[in-house]
Order: C-alpha cells, then sequence, then structure tokens
C-alpha cells in the first residue's frame, strides 16, 4: 500500500471517529435538554417532548423583547410547515401575570400552538446557557439542539419562514 493510501484510510478513521463522538455529544445534549425543561414550574414536558418547537427566553422589562414577543405569537398562530411546530415561550419575569401584560390581548387568546412559562429564578435560563435576551432555540423531536439565535428575530421574514419550511417538510 501507497502512503496516500495510508493516509487516506487514516483520514476515514478519524472521520468515523469524529462522527460518532458528535452523535454520543447529541444523545447526551438531548437528555440534559429535556432534564433543564424538566426544572419548570408547572410544566408538563410532554407538551413538547417528541415535538419540533421553539424555545424562546424573554421578559417584559427587556426591551427587544418586548417589542419581539407580539411577533412570535403571531409566528406561532400562523405556523403551518407541514409538521407541527410548538413555541414554548419562557418568561423570566417575577410572574405570569406581568409576562402577559405586553402579549396580544394580554395573553387571552394565545394560539394553542404556544405555551407561556415561568422561569421567574432564571435557573433554567441559566442551565441553557442563555443570558443576553431574548435567545431563542430550535429543538428538534429528540430534544436536540438544531439553531440557536440570540437577540430579537424578524419572525415574518421571508428568510424565517423559509428557514422553517425547509426543516418542517
Amino acid at each position: 500500500m501507497s502512503k496516500k493510501s495510508y493516509f487516506s484510510i487514516a483520514l476515514i478513521f478519524v472521520g468515523v471517529v469524529a462522527l460518532f463522538a458528535g452523535l454520543r455529544g447529541t444523545r447526551q445534549e438531548t437528555s440534559e435538554v429535556y432534564t433543564k425543561l424538566g426544572a419548570l414550574q408547572h410544566f408538563d414536558l410532554n407538551q413538547v417532548k417528541g415535538s419540533y418547537f421553539i424555545l424562546h427566553f424573554w421578559a417584559k422589562w427587556c426591551e427587544p423583547c418586548a417589542e419581539e414577543i407580539p411577533h412570535l405569537v403571531e409566528f406561532a398562530s400562523k405556523a403551518n410547515f407541514g409538521k407541527p411546530l410548538k413555541v414554548l415561550a419562557v418568561s423570566l419575569d417575577p410572574n405570569l401575570e406581568d409576562s402577559k401584560e405586553i402579549l396580544p390581548e394580554k395573553g387571552a387568546h394565545l394560539p394553542g400552538n404556544f405555551i407561556l412559562v415561568l422561569d421567574a429564578d432564571h435557573q433554567v435560563a441559566e442551565k441553557m446557557g442563555s443570558f443576553q435576551y431574548p435567545e431563542t432555540y430550535f429543538i428538534g423531536p429528540e430534544g436536540q439542539i438544531l439553531e440557536k439565535w440570540i437577540g430579537a428575530q424578524k419572525w415574518q421574514k421571508p428568510e424565517v419562514l423559509e428557514f422553517f419550511k425547509q426543516k418542517l417538510l
């Protein structure tokens, strides 16, 4: 065998090892995401487990959050991408009543796929590594983090809609 062949085999071996190491990390991350979310009070993990969902950390006192959250509610109400998509909106306010003040109709008529929960002590947000609000994660049905965005998103922009359309077809 030539040196080139040995080198090629070595590269393939390294690639296979890296692939399996990455898969192992994904499995660990998956269980960690569900474990972290399980710490949310008054939240049934079965509401999102096995689904594609957006995990969104926000607060009324956060100006970019306050500007963005009505658009996320509207996005959730129109989310029709082939596979169901849920939105888990985690408020970092002291209580849910404070959070609801800036929601459309004070949260009275939220879409069925929009789940509002509270993380007043920011414990879950910190465990997820979130600290620059708003922060948003796109989570797959196995609990894997598919994407993460920091800062307010433009939920009605064509490229955002196309992103979710491509992921959920």
